[in-house]
């Protein structure tokens, strides 16, 4: 079909060839042949009388009239999927929808994990592609690569709606076996200690907990910097490091490994999570059904002040394994007498 000379299906090439900035990517994307993508990239010249691609050394980069058309292009395509996913209902039992969801890996243990629980529940044929939040983040929300994002407020994508999931506080996790610090963590005690820390969003250089961090003015000494929540526990283990991590996740490592959660000492702000999900698909059935999913199991999580036991040895796996033997010893005793 074409409109004011234009074959649109072109448009799909286009788009392709603006975001990969490559006739090669492009063509591996939409499963065609180099030369029939250059065959495109041909006559999208001729139409709009411009280069659109220009070799600069070994990188080909955008003429100013294609970074022009980056995001209309974009925005046209992400409405046309819109409209073409346009049911006048939507039946979660039968849907076979693939959704893809970036978040970062706290966000997947504590939370997400519960949502697909659900899921396979109410909609057995659902997929979910959970990806790990990333710099390129909004331009993934922005061009249609991922339909839902998760995060904090500093991380929210500007010019698309969004609605507060859950919040979440901060507390400190150390090895069970550490018994320098008792079960109140003092300021000095935390900031003369050996901290592990998580670079959040892969790549920003900026671990989590110091972007809330940062209006103390004492700084810590980070001795481990990991990529995921996830690796926190295997760094503390038999070590007299720190961790300071949300709240939720730090309670369930402890109940996992051989750990405490102690209150933080620090006055750390509260954060809350956030869900996002692009200005086009604000009337997606299946986004707000989606939608409607994270809301209630939001709302089923525990409060944070039911989750974490300030006397650090209860709340670890070593904890009730302590607890559980001094009980046996008290049964044999009473048994005795």
């Amino acid at each position: 079909m074409r409109f004011n000379k234009l074959d649109l299906n072109q448009l799909v090439v286009l788009d392709a060839l603006l975001s990969t900035r490559s006739v090669g990517k492009a063509a591996e994307r939409l499963f065609l042949s180099q030369p029939a993508t250059s065959c495109s990239l041909a006559r999208l010249r001729e139409y709009f009388e411009d280069e659109l691609l220009v070799p600069v050394g070994k990188a080909q980069v955008l003429t100013p009239l294609a970074e022009e058309l980056v995001k209309p292009v974009r925005d046209v395509l992400l409405q046309i999927q819109t409209i073409t996913r346009a049911r006048p209902t939507f039946d979660h039992a039968t849907s076979t929808r693939r959704f893809t969801i970036e978040a970062s890996d706290y966000v997947i243990s504590v939370f997400l994990s519960e949502v697909v629980k659900h899921a396979a529940k109410l909609a057995p044929l659902m997929q979910f592609d959970l990806r790990a939040i990333s710099p390129q983040t909004p331009e993934h929300l922005e061009n249609g690569e991922a339909e839902l994002l998760i995060a904090p407020e500093f991380a929210r994508v500007a010019g698309h709606p969004a609605e507060p999931l859950f919040e979440d506080t901060f507390s400190c996790l150390v090895c069970a076996q550490y018994q320098t610090v008792g079960d109140n963590l003092t300021e000095d005690e935390y900031f003369d200690a050996a901290h592990v820390g998580v670079e959040w969003g892969g790549g920003r250089r900026t671990t989590f907990d110091a972007r809330l961090l940062s209006t103390s003015n004492r700084t810590r000494r980070q001795t481990v910097i990991a990529p995921t929540f996830t690796l926190i526990p295997m760094l503390l283990v038999g070590t007299s490091r720190i961790a300071t991590l949300p709240s939720r996740l730090a309670y369930q490592m402890a109940q996992r490994f051989p750990l405490r959660v102690l209150e933080c000492p620090v006055g750390i702000p509260a954060f809350t999570e956030n869900l996002q999900w692009h200005k086009y698909q604000e009337r997606d059935p299946a986004i707000a059904w989606l939608r409607s999913l994270f809301r209630e199991t939001a709302q089923r999580l525990p409060p944070i002040s039911g989750h974490i036991v300030k006397n650090g040895v209860g709340s670890s796996a070593a904890g009730r394994a302590k607890d559980k033997r001094a009980k046996a010893a008290g049964s044999r005793k009473t048994s005795k007498n």
